[in-house]
């Protein structure tokens, strides 16, 4: 029969701790409610509510807020945390880790119910919830009337997005580009897709996961017209990424940020298969904006499934 020892036991029991402590994946900040109705009984469900380091995000209630009625866990991390008469408005620190949990608590004295909310903000590396409405009483027709139009907006722009997907299929190389609608053909627009080498005018923190060997910026004027019969510009960043790391890394998500709490971009993320340890390989990040928003100066943000292996790249700009 077999025995084990008392070090064998021990050494057992700490592979059995890690295996269960595993790292909190990231939340669904797509799904992220910006409209939210408090019950009058109170429910066992604490509402997250996304965040990101250094993006503010405001919550605006339908009643007013007392002075003194607001409990935020670690609020001295916070960069801000300001409370009007119905609003209330934080920013998170610049080390507030992905996957963090913090809560919130915001306490009435109207008498009415309920007479506290309590929110779970849930750190996101760029998805932050920019405004949540939060409502105790019964919300008007007006306020359904909107949510119903955003919603319908949301679905014009996903069905736009498929028929772009399925045109994407028709062909290869500049054809397929064509053909797609992501190069548009006129004499004005002749340039077709140009290029910016970034690696000497952008830059990137010594916590990068991976080590960026080669950052190339695109532009491409597309069929698509924007608010005003404005040009609608296809971008993308391409970098070839070197894994110094123990695992594989694999890009989640990406998106680029205009200057410091200001708009995020949605982008896309391609990568052909995870970066394995030592070795380099292609990642590419794109999306559309507006012609007069191309100019601008952005930062490139990138996680991986849990959002904690990010890499960040400043500067960045397109021809």
């Amino acid at each position: 029969m077999l025995t084990s020892s008392p070090a064998v036991l021990l050494l057992l029991a700490l592979l059995a701790d890690v295996s269960a402590t595993t790292q909190p994946s990231l939340p669904d900040c797509e799904a992220s409610p910006h409209r939210l109705e408090l019950l009058a009984a109170p429910t066992d469900k604490v509402p997250e509510v996304c965040v990101s380091p250094d993006l503010p995000t405001t919550f605006r209630f339908d009643s007013p807020l007392p002075p003194g009625g607001v409990e935020l866990q670690e609020r001295e991390r916070f960069e801000d945390v300001s409370m009007g008469t119905r609003s209330l408005t934080v920013i998170p620190p610049e080390d507030l880790r992905s996957g963090e949990r913090l809560k919130l608590v915001v306490r009435f004295t109207d008498g009415a119910a309920p007479r506290s909310a309590t929110f779970e903000l849930v750190s996101h590396p760029a998805r932050a919830a920019r405004q949540v409405e939060v409502f105790r009483n019964r919300r008007t027709v007006e306020d359904y009337q909107q949510e119903v139009k955003e919603k319908e907006a949301r679905i014009r722009q996903l069905q736009t997005e498929l028929v772009r997907m399925q045109a994407e299929g028709c062909g290869l190389g500049i054809t397929g580009l064509i053909a797609s609608g992501l190069l548009k053909v006129d004499e004005q627009n002749a340039q077709g897709v140009m290029a910016k080498i970034l690696m000497n005018v952008s830059t990137s923190p010594s916590a990068n996961a991976l080590i960026e060997r080669t950052v190339i910026s695109y532009r491409s004027t597309t069929i698509a017209r924007g608010e005003k019969d404005k040009d609608v510009m296809r971008v993308a960043v391409a970098m070839l990424m070197e894994n110094r790391g123990t695992e594989p890394w694999t890009a989640k998500d990406a998106a680029l940020l205009v200057g410091k709490g200001q708009d995020v971009k949605e982008a896309k993320v391609w990568q052909l298969a995870p970066i394995p340890p030592g070795q380099t390989d292609l990642v590419m990040v794109e999306t559309e904006m507006l012609a007069q928003e191309a100019r601008g100066t952005f930062t490139l943000k990138l996680w991986d499934e849990n959002g904690d292996r990010l890499v960040t790249r400043g500067g960045v700009t397109f021809p």
